[in-house]
């Protein structure tokens, strides 16, 4: 993956992952966990195939935290 996993300090990342083309990025820092977490659960609801793009939520240290499994899909590698 090529997108930055680390958020600044204090932040958390939601990066995005095309699985198909296998391209990745960031979508955006949040000031809080909740924010961020919103974001990505409304954006992997949207995800109709398993090679639709998957978003991840990272926490400052680039730990991840969240992904799709949080909507009810499958983790997504």
């Amino acid at each position: 993956m090529s997108a930055e996993l680390r958020a600044p300090k204090g932040k958390t990342r939601v990066v995005w992952v095309d699985l198909f083309d296998h391209s990745d990025g960031v979508k955006g820092d949040y000031d809080n966990r909740d924010e961020a977490f919103s974001v990505a659960d409304e954006y992997n609801k949207r995800r109709t195939g398993s090679m639709d793009t998957v978003y991840y939520v990272y926490d400052d240290e680039g730990r991840y935290i969240r992904g799709n499994e949080a909507v009810g899909q499958e983790v997504s590698p």
